[in-house]
């Protein structure tokens, strides 16, 4: 094997990268949705520049036609054509800057050396962890923000015309749940121009809690019963219950796939009296998102249509450094991302939904 160059320590040509864990780390957390939910909802797009713009073109243009009249578009034979001056379309320029996050960890040589496990495998998998829940931490922050959702697909379910009150208590009678999702549905499709028009596209996004409380209202188990799939939905003729969700919500409710975000965050400092646990997802949100195409969006495919998206700059890299001097070595796993709502017509964002 060829020798390579001689180099003076200094900077980052002291650590030894680890390819095979952070090809290891990337399967198993970044992009497996048996480990993280969010893959399932967001949409990633790997960029080559920390910060850049993404393009944003409404629209309205392409399906406007004023009183549904087509007069303003007639050419009689022999007439100058007509020219108007107004068919083009909006657009902006909206910026993205990734943030580096650095989830470290530090082993001494007595404890690496002496330890009856791979400990510095076991710690670079516990910072990867930490790092995807901070990466669902920051997304489920950003769909949060009212502010970064158009005025219209922000709603309290209570105030949908037709409501009577919280999906929580929501009755076959009422239909709280069923005429919500069909509400946000009919408005992504009317404001996308329909190219966000199949169910399979969009996913119903919400905590382990807000699952419990809406699964537990009478009309999710009247949908249950009276599904002609209610054996399938709950896993009898499969013999598992592989269909039917752990928190009580069926994996598919009136044709659109429910995620259960069950992230846990530990939001305690370490050694604390009391531990608190808490989901990166807020009680009592719900967002019906599309999710179109595959995990990762092809920058040549043209426009994408999924309501959230993470930029990645740098995925989980994992890096250890030998220190010999302080007879340790140290472990990083780094995650370079920025999240944005790059189509926010696409989706929808439910609030009030339980009591």
């Amino acid at each position: 094997m060829a020798a390579g160059t001689y180099a003076y320590p200094g900077g980052s040509n002291t650590y030894v990268k680890n390819p095979e864990a952070t090809g290891y780390l990337k399967v198993a957390f970044s992009r497996n949705p048996d480990s993280f939910p969010l893959a399932e909802y967001a949409q990633y797009r790997s960029v080559s520049k920390d910060q850049g713009y993404y393009l944003q073109i409404k629209t309205e243009q392409a399906a406007r036609l004023v009183g549904k009249s087509l007069k303003d578009y007639v050419w009689p034979d022999g007439a100058d054509r007509p020219r108007r001056n107004n068919g083009t379309s909006p657009f902006r320029f909206v910026d993205y800057r990734t943030e580096r996050y650095d989830f470290d960890f530090q082993l001494g040589y007595k404890a690496e050396r002496q330890a009856d496990w791979n400990i510095k495998d076991t710690e670079s998998n516990v910072h990867a962890q930490q790092a995807m829940t901070a990466r669902t931490v920051s997304i489920a922050n950003l769909l949060s923000t009212t502010g970064n959702w158009d005025a219209s697909h922000v709603k309290d379910v209570a105030t949908i015309a037709g409501n009577l009150g919280s999906w929580e208590i929501s009755t076959t009678a009422r239909g709280d749940i069923k005429r919500s999702i069909n509400y946000g549905v009919q408005l992504i499709h009317q404001h996308t121009l329909g190219v966000v028009k199949k169910k399979k596209d969009l996913r119903l996004v919400m905590n382990p809690v807000t699952a419990q409380r809406v699964g537990e209202s009478q009309e999710i188990i009247d949908y249950l019963k009276g599904s002609p799939d209610a054996k399938v939905q709950l896993g009898i003729e499969s013999g598992s219950l592989e269909t039917y969700d752990d928190f009580g919500m069926p994996k598919y409710l009136y044709g659109v796939k429910v995620i259960i975000e069950d992230t846990v965050v530990v939001t305690s400092v370490r050694e604390a009296t009391t531990t608190v646990y808490d989901y990166a997802m807020a009680t009592g949100d719900i967002f019906l998102l599309s999710r179109p195409g595959g995990l990762e969006a092809n920058a040549a495919s043209g426009p994408s249509f999924a309501t959230a998206m993470v930029f990645l700059y740098e995925e989980m890299t994992v890096e250890t450094k030998d220190d010999p001097d302080n007879r340790r070595v140290e472990g990083h796993v780094v995650d370079d991302f920025a999240g944005a709502l790059t189509a926010p017509v696409s989706g929808f964002y439910f609030t009030g939904t339980t009591e």
